[in-house]
């Protein structure tokens, strides 16, 4: 995948970015979710400052990505648990044959 600047449109402000990995239809998406998150929490909270929007859309994503975060782990740690028991359970099904 070769990088390149892309020009985005973030809540009214032009910006050329790279992001490497990504193609610069994902990023023209992750740049219209953002714009959409900012507009929400400007509604919200009625911030006109956009830096200040900026910072709490930011924040605010970082939370959800910290709640996610541990879904994840909970979720993995649970299958984890679910692994061990059937592995137990192969196991000792197999000493009982022997």
């Amino acid at each position: 995948m070769i990088n390149e600047k892309v020009e985005i449109e973030v809540y009214g402000r032009k910006l050329n970015i790279e992001i490497e990995g990504l193609t610069q239809l994902e990023i023209h998406s992750m740049a219209q979710e953002l714009t959409e998150k900012m507009e929400k929490i400007a509604h919200e909270s009625e911030i006109v400052d956009s830096s200040k929007l900026a910072i709490l859309t930011a924040l605010e994503t970082l939370a959800e990505m910290s709640r996610i975060r541990a879904q994840n782990e909970a979720y993995r740690n649970a299958q984890e648990r679910v692994l061990d028991q059937l592995i137990l359970q192969l196991e000792n099904s197999l000493a009982s044959e022997r």
